[in-house]
């Protein structure tokens, strides 16, 4: 079928056509949250969600069409060599702006609905700096984890990162500060 073809099937209200849409990504997209080691950051991790829907480079029309239903996103090749392309959702503000209130509007019907709303919660948290404390980011993971399958194809496990986690945040509780007392400024 021809992309002109294509374009003639869908729906010609923009209500209709933003059900279409959200029905297609409930079976082409995904709602997720990386976690990727960062030495720079207090905790040694960082929290990296994203919104993301997959299709064959043959049918990058409709990728191309859900970025300008929602107005933001990005087209990239899956990988260097891939014929799958992937529209990439992933700057924080972005996601709580745009991909909340769309999803929260035109509801997913499949179990990725529940992953959405773990998505939404792990968003909120983040607006609220909850991912800066140990506490909160162990929060994170382990809502994170029980998402999309309990992450089966996730780079690191919930065991290293938490392993890892409180070896930095071990590491913070030893770091003396500049205000501890043991060291003295004199000014003359």
């Amino acid at each position: 079928m021809t992309a002109v073809n294509q374009q003639e099937r869908l729906p010609r209200k923009e209500r209709e056509l933003k059900y279409y849409l959200a029905g297609f990504i409930d079976g082409e997209g995904s709602f997720n949250v990386s976690f990727k080691p960062h030495p720079s950051m207090k905790l040694g991790w960082v929290a990296d969600p994203a919104f993301q829907v997959y299709q064959h480079r043959d049918n990058v029309e409709i990728l191309e069409l859900i970025s300008k239903v929602l107005h933001c996103g990005y087209i990239r090749p899956k990988s260097p060599s891939s014929d799958v392309l992937v529209l990439i959702v992933d700057n924080r503000r972005t996601l709580m702006e745009k991909i909340v209130p769309f999803f929260s509007k035109y509801q997913l019907l499949s179990k990725k609905s529940s992953d959405f709303e773990k998505f939404k919660q792990i968003l909120l948290l983040m607006e609220q700096k909850v991912h800066l404390r140990y506490d909160g980011f162990v929060k994170i993971v382990d809502i994170a984890m029980s998402m999309n399958a309990q992450g089966k194809q996730r780079k690191y496990s919930k065991e290293l990162i938490l392993s890892q986690l409180a070896k930095s945040s071990e590491t913070i509780r030893q770091v003396p500060s500049a205000t501890d007392g043991n060291d003295i400024v004199r000014t003359s």
